[in-house]
């Protein structure tokens, strides 16, 4: 274990996180679309553009600061990959699903409606997304022990063939 590992896991740890949440905030957004066609009243580009884009990048803010806290169980999922070396793909997609699920149903007000993230294929998407890109980032070389190289193949010797059986003297062998 070398200092500028752990240096480049205190870097990339961090920005893959936050790069995943927000990959996972502009999927919940494109996913509520129809909530921002009807905050904005109907088609964003006869209503104004310039309305449209501030109640766009408002309606953003506000996607974000509720994805953001859905995503925190992750940090559990990301420590146990970190702890163990865990470089699965499917380890890092299923630790976001299940991550932004328990957040939602944590932040959840009974009686009171969630607008933003009241669908869940487009919340699991949102968790999907964040999954993927934390693998993609930090997740594909997660905790401090580097890959063990793997073993060479050493060449089978002159009188054995590629199959493992020995060559018969002028047999010919089978393809």
């Amino acid at each position: 274990m070398s200092i500028s590992r752990v240096l480049v896991r205190l870097i990339l740890i961090p920005l893959g996180g936050v790069l995943a949440a927000s990959a996972a905030t502009l999927v919940a957004f494109f996913a509520n679309w129809n909530v921002f066609l009807s905050v904005i009243g109907g088609d964003p580009v006869s209503s104004g553009d310039v309305v449209a884009i501030m109640v766009a990048l408002a309606m953003l803010l506000v996607s974000s600061a509720a994805t953001f806290p859905m995503l925190l169980p992750a940090v559990i999922g990301v420590t146990i990959s970190e702890a163990l070396a865990v470089r699965s793909v499917v380890f890092h997609v299923l630790n976001g699903v299940v991550s932004i699920w328990v957040g939602r149903n944590s932040m959840v007000v009974p009686g009171r409606p969630f607008e933003f993230h009241d669908h869940p294929p487009a919340l699991l998407a949102a968790g999907l997304t964040a999954g993927l890109v934390y693998w993609l980032i930090a997740g594909r070389s997660a905790g401090l022990a580097l890959d063990s190289p793997r073993p060479r193949v050493a060449p089978p010797p002159p009188g054995v063939a590629k199959t493992g059986i020995p060559k018969a003297p002028g047999v010919p062998t089978p393809r």
